[in-house]
């Protein structure tokens, strides 16, 4: 501001000392051109403002696993966040008539579903994992196999949905189990030939079996073959919390998809030493070695749910539920 005042100044005091008066419109397009000078000038100098964001006093509630991936730029630092196994305090969180959490991360289906049904507030701002399931096996043609013994996990859940549209009448002998461990324990007990299995519990798996001389590997991408990936995770905010507030959200979002897509691109160096900073036991991840390992495989990208309707319903379909429509922060 000095500056432009004194180019103004410098310039009124030239016309006023000139010898021959200058007519009023040469002297008004003398101050008028040096007044452009100088706002050009202040202009191009001028150093944008970039606005930061702390999240370090959000209070975060979300699963242990992929999930909790999707968060480690979030996490870092913060002492209000809270990794849990199992749905059932995530959805308390949701229905809780004095809620506790900025942030929720919960199961599509189970977020669309409650807020349908009016019995939440929580609105879902984004999506953060696609799918992290795998089919582990000796035979790549399994599931056509009539000789063969499949260990499956969790029938009316995720995984259990998806296969189930996948393949409605495979080959293979099923058996169901309650659990991804129950599974992964039949395979390596030799009661199955293959089994359903998440990253990073997939890799590990075959790892252990390599052990006692067992060779498995990735013989289907049930991601891959539902067609890129499933919206299986979300993140959810409060609809007013968002209004008053949508800069930080939206800025929390902006920093996740960033880590995210960075951390797909990387040798996961960062990745690893923000899994051991945080703890890969609170994370629910078996070491931060494996998960660098298999990161692409975990199904980790933060994308606005309003940008992904489409697969949301066609997703939440297998859980009855018909649109995702007032579930969605536009």
């Amino acid at each position: 501001m000095k500056k432009f005042s004194a180019i103004v100044l410098s310039a009124l005091l030239l016309a006023g000392c000139s010898n021959g008066a200058k007519a009023p419109e040469e002297t008004a397009a003398a101050t008028a051109e040096a007044t452009a000078e100088a706002t050009a000038e202040t202009i191009e100098t001028a150093a944008p403002e970039e606005t930061s964001y702390d999240f370090s006093e959000l209070k975060i509630i979300a699963p242990m696993g992929a999930p909790s991936l999707s968060l480690l730029p979030i996490l870092k630092g913060n002492t209000n966040a809270q990794i849990v196994n199992g749905p059932e305090n995530l959805q308390a969180a949701l229905v809780n008539p004095e809620p506790e959490f900025d942030v929720i991360v919960a199961p599509t289906n189970l977020g669309v579903k409650l807020a349908s049904a009016g019995k939440t507030d929580y609105r879902m701002l984004a999506v953060v994992t696609w799918g992290n399931m795998y089919i582990v096996a000796d035979d790549e043609n399994i599931i056509d196999n009539a000789d063969a013994e499949l260990a499956l996990f969790g029938e009316n859940a995720v995984g259990g949905l998806v296969f189930k549209s996948l393949y409605p009448e495979p080959a293979a002998n099923v058996t169901w189990y309650d659990s991804v461990t129950d599974a992964q324990a039949a395979l390596l007990s030799d009661k199955a030939n293959g089994a359903l299995l998440a990253e990073p519990a997939a890799t590990a798996t075959i790892a252990k079996a390599k052990e006692s001389g067992k060779e498995y590997k990735i013989v289907v991408d049930l991601q891959e073959a539902w067609g890129d990936g499933y919206p299986q995770a979300g993140l959810y905010v409060r609809s007013a919390d968002y209004e008053e507030n949508k800069d930080l959200y939206d800025a929390m979002i902006a920093e996740m998809a960033s880590y995210a897509e960075k951390a797909a691109a990387s040798d996961k160096a960062d990745v690893i030493a923000d899994i051991d900073a945080i703890g890969a036991e609170t994370l629910g991840v078996p070491n931060s070695a494996i998960v660098g390992k298999v990161w692409d495989r975990m199904g980790v990208s933060v994308v606005k749910a309003s940008e992904c309707v489409e697969q949301l319903d066609k997703f939440l379909g297998l859980f009855g539920i018909e649109s995702s429509e007032t579930a969605v922060i536009k």
